[in-house]
């Protein structure tokens, strides 16, 4: 068979369709440890229509102020990485269309381990099995031809959190206001104190309404940030419903792994957006 030169293997290869990325559904998508309670389960289901494979890796990552996560190579002052400290399988597994798998998370907490907060994240990425290899050149790649595999990958992270102690939080909110750029965005600006992150829920509610108008869950603070700008996106609908009216801006915690909190009010302003 002929070979085509590698400008025009690499060209064709390009020119086929990527297969579709696994969807992966996870559940929890947060884990917290403690001396106590040293094991968690995640469960692993393949929503997607191909089979798939997964690989489970550890890393560390930081939260910048705006709540974006970015890998942490060293801990900066007030950080403790728990990727020493926890064990985890399978690592890797294949799941059929609508397959579960458990993953165990298991941590280690030595008598004599400092009180503190220890996080690292759980990596799951994944890649269809039946993603082939487009051997655009011929069956055998050989001078210059090209054997190309294109596979789609879809991957996500999971914080584990190792709490060791009798920890400590407490959150102020400090501003709300519209972005300056955007005008479907709304920027609360939330401060953290104390020996261990914060997770809660970000609420709207109108003056004189029961019940929120608007919630963004799922809003963490990670140790050693002191300080979060979260991000509210508002629709179309939200928005003209809010404008110019008085609004009381809640954060709720929602740890379930720190009952004293859950359901609690952690911070509260009042602004007219």
């Amino acid at each position: 068979m002929r070979r085509l030169p590698l400008l025009a293997a690499l060209a064709a290869a390009l020119a086929l369709p990527v297969p579709a990325a696994a969807e992966l559904l996870v559940a929890p998508t947060r884990v917290v440890l403690t001396p106590q309670t040293r094991s968690s389960e995640l469960v692993l289901v393949n929503k997607g229509s191909e089979t798939a494979a997964f690989r489970i890796s550890l890393e560390n990552r930081r939260m910048r102020e705006d709540g974006s996560l970015e890998d942490a190579p060293t801990a900066q002052p007030g950080e403790a990485f728990a990727d020493d400290k926890l064990r985890y399988s399978p690592r890797q597994l294949v799941l059929e269309p609508g397959a579960r798998q458990v993953v165990r998370i298991m941590a280690s907490a030595p008598g004599d381990l400092a009180p503190g907060e220890y996080r690292s994240h759980l990596r799951l990425m994944s890649a269809p099995v039946s993603a082939g290899r487009a051997a655009v050149a011929g069956d055998t790649p050989a001078g210059n031809s090209l054997s190309i595999e294109l596979v789609a990958i879809r991957s996500l992270t999971i914080p584990v959190i190792l709490r060791v102690g009798t920890l400590e939080v407490s959150v102020t909110m400090d501003s709300a206001a519209m972005a300056k750029d955007a005008s479907d965005q709304l920027v609360v600006r939330l401060t953290r104190s104390g020996t261990r992150s914060t997770y809660g829920d970000v609420s709207l509610t109108p003056e004189g309404a029961k019940a929120p108008a608007w919630v963004v869950r799922g809003v963490a603070i990670y140790t050693p940030n002191t300080s979060r700008d979260v991000i509210v996106p508002l629709p179309p609908e939200v928005r003209a419903g809010l404008a110019g009216k008085r609004v009381r801006i809640d954060y709720t915690g929602t740890d379930a792994a720190d009952p004293a909190s859950l359901g609690k009010r952690l911070a509260t302003l009042t602004a007219t957006l």
